[in-house]
């Protein structure tokens, strides 16, 4: 295929020859069955190869004895053993692995896992003080399809179960390796259809941008039922055959794992950076080992590369993608320039094609901004179930419509500029404007919301509702905040409020959301 630079920032290379996740680890165990492949500091267990690819298999085929080929199984966990032990079993058994976030509320839990048609789940008893386990129970009577509930406490063995070794099925590339959630700007969260191809060619090529300056010991705090935590994190540590040290994300525990491992990337979203640059353990903890920390999920600042590698002592590597991509798109190396690494989010992936368009389609010239399109192996297969979403994001010829504006320069480096779309993003998370509004609105105290984002700092940005009462007495926005936190996800729930007595209109009776992000960034 022959394009021009103008339209392609980077040509697809060749397939990697592991063409799904079982060979990633098959291919770690055969070079080094010795070499440390997980670690997770909550239990005080490691993994050598050998171990991992020993009980990933004796998952696998507890798998295929309960479950019938191609089965969707559903996981509700922290960052640990259980999580990661499920990602490679599931994987191994030709099944397709549902990750669900363990803080989920009920209806978002419920519509996971209807949508997914999980016939199983693994969930946590306690997540964070979210009793996620009790909450599939629950649902569990009106779900036909959802078999059983397994209760996932603090020793993973008692919920995941390692058989004998049998025959396992040939899985395809092309075939379904997960079901991810992600939030539109409508609606309820989309099931993202994710393959093995997608999750190979991404992590495999996330570990080679990052080089050697990454060494051998990757701390992974970020989410496991992420992209950014399965994908880049498990993927690309398997490619790398690094020692991955999965943990929950808390400041003291992760310098503490930091130091005790001596670990060589940190990876962490913007807003846990600065978390763990206040702590106060942090002037006494060792990091001399640290070489790459690596970041994404907003855009960041050429300020916040800055101070974070002043802090930390080790070069920033900033990626940027979307869940329809398996988590990374673009991506900076901590041997690019400082320009590159300090003003642009990196050039494309290995595997990836970039066309920065037009509002006709064409692509623009360098240093125009436009409209991001990607296409490649880590695109998704499309929204499960809603063909109609799928057209509009995906179009004939296979583009993804990021919705984000962006621009490159003369040499192949990408600026992320904007976005078409109002998707909030606020640490790292999407956040849909109208399912906050529709909580919202179901209160009896309110008679319309609007939701926006407005910049931030530290959170990429908040989340600020603009509410009329639907009474003379305004609303309380303390009361607002509960009822949100009650049917939904914490990092959904707005951290500004408004009450206003009617919201700006245009002529087909739209919310005009520009004049409420310019409120909005005017109060603040």
């Amino acid at each position: 295929m022959t394009l021009e630079r103008s339209e392609l920032l980077a040509a697809p290379d060749p397939a990697p020859v592991e063409g799904v996740l079982g060979d990633v680890l098959h291919r770690a165990a055969r070079e080094g069955a010795d070499d440390l492949l997980l670690t997770t500091p909550a239990t005080g267990e490691s993994w050598t190869a050998a171990r991992l690819l020993a009980d990933a298999r004796g998952v696998a085929a507890a798998l295929v004895r309960d479950l019938a080929p191609g089965s969707r199984v559903a996981t509700c966990l922290g960052n640990g053993p259980a999580a990661v032990l499920l990602q490679l079993g599931t994987a191994l058994a030709g099944m397709t692995l549902v990750p669900v976030n363990p803080r989920s509320r009920p209806a978002e839990l419920e519509h996971a896992l209807r949508l997914s048609g999980a016939v199983r789940v693994y969930a946590a008893v306690d997540a964070g003080g979210n009793p996620v386990a009790d909450l599939a129970e629950e649902a569990r009577p009106r779900l036909p399809g959802l078999r059983d509930v397994r209760r996932c406490g603090d020793d993973w063995r008692d919920a995941v179960e390692l058989a004998e070794p049998t025959a396992l099925p040939v899985v395809d590339p092309e075939s379904l390796a997960q079901i991810q959630f992600t939030s539109g700007t409508t609606g309820r969260a989309k099931g993202v259809r994710i393959t093995h191809a997608g999750m190979v060619t991404t992590g495999s090529a996330f570990a080679e941008r990052l080089g050697p300056d990454a060494g051998r010991v990757w701390v992974n705090p970020m989410p496991l039922f992420h992209t950014a935590g399965n994908v880049l994190g498990v993927v690309g540590a398997l490619w790398a055959r690094a020692e991955h040290v999965a943990l929950p994300f808390a400041p003291g525990p992760v310098l503490a794992a930091t130091a005790d491992r001596r670990a060589t990337l940190l990876s962490a979203a913007p807003t846990l950076l600065d978390l763990l640059a206040a702590d106060p353990a942090l002037p006494g903890t060792d990091l001399s080992a640290l070489r790459v920390l690596f970041t994404g999920g907003m855009t960041v600042t050429p300020a916040f590369v800055d101070r974070v590698e002043q802090v930390f002592g080790a070069r920033l590597s900033i990626t940027f993608g979307m869940t329809e991509t398996c988590g990374a798109v673009l991506q900076t190396s901590p041997a690019d320039p400082d320009r590159i690494r300090r003003e642009t989010v990196g050039a494309p992936l290995a595997g990836t094609d970039v066309r920065i368009a037009g509002p006709d389609g064409a692509p623009v010239p360098p240093g125009t901004p436009g409209e991001l399109w990607i296409r490649g192996a880590r695109i998704t297969r499309g929204y499960l179930d809603d063909p109609a979403a799928t057209a509009e994001a995906i179009d004939a010829d296979g583009w993804l419509h990021s919705g984000d504006l962006a621009e490159m320069d003369g040499d192949g480096a990408c600026r992320v500029v904007g976005r078409l779309k109002d998707m909030i993003k606020t640490g790292g998370e999407n956040v849909s404007p109208v399912e906050v509004e529709e909580r919202l609105a179901a209160h009896p105290d309110v008679a319309q919301a609007a939701v926006v984002g407005i910049p931030d700092e530290r959170w990429g940005e908040l989340v600020v509702a603009f509410v009329v009462p639907a009474g003379a007495v305004d609303p309380d926005p303390a009361d607002l905040a509960g009822f949100c936190r009650d049917g939904l996800s914490p990092f959904k729930v707005p951290r500004v409020w408004h009450v206003v007595d009617e919201l700006p209109m245009t002529a087909s009776a739209k919310v005009q959301r520009a004049e409420l992000r310019r409120r909005a960034a005017s109060d603040a």
